[in-house]
């Protein structure tokens, strides 16, 4: 956590400190203006704050024990009353503000000494199937009826990339992509083996009223080129196209732009 910004004052009685059987926890009172008070519960709270190169605030750790953290506030207003307003309607304000901070141990699941998580990868292997043609019985070299004909299996791997505190949602960058295959070596994987299937999004608008989007990029990939298709005559995987325009079956483009 920085430095307090906040212009505070500790009246006596603060700075209490208890050890049981239990756990240990502190508690802190802090007397500071009514138009501070917000800020100052958000600095000693912590939370995602989604600033470039640290997205994490840690709460305020407490003074006398450094594995104690703000594990929660209430904040009272005293003073003058008086009104304000805004596009909610009117509310109370005061001149001061009284806030109390307990401290505990583990109160969040973010732990300060690891590297952010700003990223995670799924993979899920599965076959589809494909028929083929050109078959016969072994025993007489009679062609199998197209009812009989086999199918080949083909194995397919269903491969996401999850993007966490991205801070606007890629939607142009998703959109030119879609549906199309890796022009080239994209995470180890050769050109044309990964097909984007799309995203999915979701958004959380935090206190102070940044965007927090969580973008889930999916993908498929094969052992060849989706742009080839099996051929049982030649027994290999063989590149098709359109008889017009003589198109590939997917359009190729770099995953670059996706940055994942």
């Amino acid at each position: 956590m920085a430095d307090i910004s906040v212009s505070y004052e500790e009246p006596d009685g603060s700075c209490s400190y208890s050890s049981t059987v239990g756990g240990r926890t502190g508690t802190r009172i802090f007397n500071c203006a009514w138009v501070d008070a917000f800020q100052l519960v958000k600095e000693l709270r912590g939370g995602y704050r989604i600033t470039p190169g640290n997205p994490y605030e840690t709460p305020a750790v407490f003074p006398y024990a450094d594995d104690l953290f703000c594990s929660g506030v209430a904040l009272v207003g005293f003073g003058k009353p008086g009104q304000s307003s805004n596009a909610e309607g009117i509310y109370i304000i005061y001149d001061k503000a009284k806030i109390t901070a307990t401290y505990a141990m583990n109160v969040f699941d973010y732990n300060p000494e690891d590297p952010e998580a700003v990223e995670q990868e799924n993979i899920t292997v599965s076959a589809e199937m494909a028929t083929i043609s050109n078959y016969e019985w072994s025993g007489d070299s009679v062609a199998l009826e197209d009812k009989l004909l086999p199918n080949k299996i083909e194995s397919t791997t269903a491969f996401s990339v999850t993007k966490f505190h991205v801070s606007a949602l890629p939607d142009t960058a998703t959109e030119a992509v879609v549906g199309k295959v890796n022009s080239d070596v994209w995470r180890g994987r050769t050109a044309e083996y990964v097909l984007f299937m799309g995203s999915e999004a979701s958004r959380t608008i935090t206190v102070d009223g940044a965007e927090d989007w969580e973008v889930t990029y999916n993908f498929l990939t094969k052992s060849h080129s989706w742009n080839k298709v099996y051929r049982d005559s030649s027994g290999n995987y063989e590149a098709v196209r359109t008889r017009t325009g003589h198109d590939p079956i997917y359009e190729t483009n770099s995953f670059a732009t996706l940055g994942v």
